[in-house]
């Protein structure tokens, strides 16, 4: 049994870590999606950028996911339309679905489309209440203009039959191997110019550019522009978020490779169980952070025993396969109150951004508030933000 998340059990070699004092127009603090893309269209911008990581790029959050590539929030869309508002949330379902088109465009472009493969999702119910609101969900994508088709038990794949009732299915959604994905965004931030460094954890509070520099393992940065990038670890160096944004902690399991079950992404009871099957027949599965309860809200990369059990029962019980898992590790992320994340300019503190809380469903969103921090840096946002709140 290997501790090392699936996605990154592979050789990798990392970047070099800062040395000594450094001046830059942009800094940008996390290695993981909204870092980098946030680094990338600055750079595209013309703006000298430097991004700081940790660890290595993809090695937080971003490397550690289901690799669900999915429109709009963490929400059901009709919820979301409660919570939001009908017109902004139909707004941010559209520029996510924008957005996985340009991922869909960059990813054959950069020679990584076996590792964003478009194979659709089901949003599957599995007791009658949640049927009613998957029900509700196609209706509602229906009624403001986006993909959504009914799926019922019938129709579902066999392994689904055992306890699905029906799904709501979503055909422009895709499977992400995130820590090859993320690294190819980050050779691309690269050729647009940014510089990024590995092994380079920041000193925390981060300061406003006008507050003094930052300061990292190995050396100092000051800029003209900081975006905080750190989802879970927010809080931490934005203490302005602290009970704003929480670090919970994530687990998912890796099978052998078995029969293959299912082509597309599969988000069942409420969202607390998911899987993709890869092309060579593992089952990469998460969830169950409702059975973890209050100890999910750690920032401490530490799994359950009780969790790691449940995964595999349910392997065994619920899927009905007859495989062994060979790879289990924890992701940390950070949740909101209202599911949606900050993104942009702390209020008070300018030059200082941040994005991060996407709670469990940034792969996209963190994609989108990327390019809307850089946008508004440049002076050259193209729309109206989706997100656009960094409201403390």
């Amino acid at each position: 049994m290997s501790s090392v998340p699936y996605w990154l059990d592979s050789p990798y070699e990392p970047r070099p870590a800062l040395e000594g004092p450094v001046e830059v127009e942009a800094c940008v603090i996390g290695g993981g999606v909204g870092g980098l893309s946030c680094a990338r269209r600055l750079a595209g911008h013309g703006i000298e950028t430097l991004v700081l990581e940790r660890g290595s790029v993809a090695g937080g959050a971003s490397g550690r996911n289901g690799g669900f590539l999915l429109a709009g929030v963490a929400a059901f869309h009709n919820d979301a339309r409660e919570l939001y508002g009908r017109e902004r949330n139909r707004r941010i379902y559209a520029r996510t679905v924008s957005a996985q088109q340009e991922i869909y465009e960059l990813a054959e472009a950069l020679g990584m489309g076996d590792s964003v493969r478009r194979v659709g999702s089901l949003r599957v119910a599995v007791t009658d209440e949640e049927a009613e609101r998957v029900r509700g969900q196609v209706h509602a994508l229906r009624e403001d203009g986006f993909a959504g088709e009914l799926v019922e038990r019938d129709e579902l794949p066999p392994v689904l039959r055992r306890r699905g009732l029906c799904a709501c299915h979503v055909d422009h959604d895709a499977a992400l191997h995130p820590a090859r994905w993320y690294r190819a965004l980050a050779e691309a931030a690269e050729r647009a110019g940014a510089r990024i460094c590995e092994g380079s954890p920041v000193t925390g509070p981060v300061p406003a550019p006008d507050e003094g520099e930052i300061r990292a393992a190995g050396g100092s940065v000051r800029a003209r522009h900081v975006i905080v990038a750190a989802d879970g670890a927010l809080p931490v160096l934005v203490p302005a978020y602290e009970g704003r944004v929480r670090a919970r902690r994530l687990h998912m399991v890796a099978s052998e490779p078995t029969e293959r079950v299912v082509d597309q992404l599969v988000y069942p009871r409420w969202g607390y169980e998911y899987f993709q099957q890869r092309p060579d027949g593992r089952l990469l599965l998460g969830g169950f952070s409702d059975l973890d309860g209050a100890a999910s809200y750690t920032d401490r990369e530490e799994g359950s025993a009780e969790i790691w059990a449940r995964l595999e029962s349910y392997l065994r019980d619920e899927l009905g396969l007859d495989t062994k898992v060979t790879h289990r590790w924890v992701g940390v992320v950070g949740y909101t109150d209202d599911q949606l994340p900050f993104v942009g300019e702390v209020p008070g503190r300018p030059g200082l951004y941040v994005a991060g809380g996407y709670s469990g469903h940034g792969n996209v969103p963190g994609y989108v508030a990327g390019q809307e921090i850089a946008d508004a840096i440049a002076g050259q946002a193209s729309q109206e933000p989706v997100f656009g709140a960094a409201r403390p």
